[in-house]
């Protein structure tokens, strides 16, 4: 994983790394304080530390340039979120063979949801624009330069799958039409995806329990205040059921059993406290927090019922499938025809005919 500027984004660059060159590296995990605005992190009594689960992801290693090029996914992290909240998915993805590219998005990052809220009355990085943040990352993968120097003959960009969490969600079935764009994986998103002659799969992951997008209604969807773009369904179901499919996309919806709305990212970690980095936020009274508990905390901390571990296998398993399958032409038939045998947790399984 590398750290990286691409325009005014900070992004993280996770990727296959040079087999044997992680010898006696440190493990890298992230503070999930160190995203909030101004000093407000120096509150944080007990921090929470997000390392992906199963371990194995490590700072500037070489690229395994023995392989590749490799597919490229681009990942939109939600409302008052941040570039690394799914990092067991970000390593998952870079172990399997493709180049992930996770920005903090401004005006949608927790930074600046908090910030500009009157509570904080911080400066923040920028007004919310993340089509176009998502271009300018493409435009520069196409010729990486300067920092993404070290990717250039490593990466194709002409296959490209795009995933996204919540409004991330949202904006992902927005950015289909995209012509480098092959295959989209909306995660708890109430999009319908938009019809391209490029795009060859879609696939929808979603907590059955999600308490801020619903999975097949639209009533009690607060987030669908948020995601207002595209064509709105209001429920995971309508999204998946309005998108494109056969014969030139293969489609599918993925529900996990006692999902929440997080469950399909790594932020129902808990500290050492025993709770996780929205909780303690409210406990230690972080500025801006306050607004979003009174519009909900499932906002803030939906993590349903579901064991954590299992959330992120089952989206893990689901997703690299997915990718897989259209970005690198792999039979990933038996993978799907078994999933619900192989995910108990998955509560219900559709694919389009």
């Amino acid at each position: 994983m590398q750290t990286v500027t691409i325009g005014r984004l900070t992004v993280e660059i996770t990727y296959p790394a040079q087999p044997g060159s992680e010898s006696g590296m440190p493990e890298v995990s992230y503070n999930a304080s160190a995203f909030l605005p101004g000093t407000e992190a120096t509150k944080i009594k007990t921090p929470t530390f997000l390392a992906p689960v199963g371990g194995d992801l490590y700072r500037a290693l070489p690229i395994d340039a023995a392989h590749g090029p490799y597919p490229v996914i681009i990942n939109i992290h939600g409302t008052a979120s941040f570039r690394v909240a799914n990092i067991s998915m970000l390593t998952q993805w870079a172990s399997r063979g493709f180049v992930v590219v996770s920005a903090d998005y401004p005006g949608l990052d927790l930074h600046d949801m908090l910030a500009s809220t009157i509570d904080c009355n911080l400066p923040t990085s920028g007004s919310q624009d993340v089509p176009t943040d998502v271009t300018t990352q493409i435009t520069a993968l196409t010729s990486p330069t300067g920092p993404l120097a070290f990717l250039a003959g490593h990466i194709d960009v002409n296959r490209l799958g795009i995933t996204g969490h919540s409004q991330g969600a949202c904006v992902t079935a927005t950015l289909s039409t995209d012509p480098h764009v092959q295959v989209v994986v909306p995660m708890a998103g109430s999009v319908a995806v938009a019809t391209s002659s490029t795009l060859k799969g879609i696939t929808f992951i979603a907590g059955i329990d999600d308490k801020v997008i619903t999975y097949n209604s639209a009533l009690g969807s607060i987030g669908n205040v948020v995601c207002t773009q595209g064509n709105l369904q209001q429920s995971d179901t309508g999204a998946y059921t309005a998108s494109p499919g056969p014969p030139a996309v293969k489609k599918r919806l993925v529900g996990i059993t006692g999902g929440g709305h997080l469950s399909v990212t790594d932020l129902c970690t808990l500290n050492a406290a025993g709770v996780d980095a929205a909780h303690e936020a409210i406990n230690d009274k972080v500025c801006g927090v306050g607004d979003a508990v009174i519009i909900g905390l499932a906002a803030l901390d939906d993590c349903g019922t579901v064991d954590m571990d299992t959330g992120i296998h089952d989206t893990n398993y689901a997703s690299t499938a997915a990718f897989e399958e259209v970005l690198m032409c792999a039979d990933r038939t038996a993978a799907f025809a078994n999933l619900t045998q192989n995910l108990p947790t998955v509560g219900d399984y559709q694919q389009a005919q």
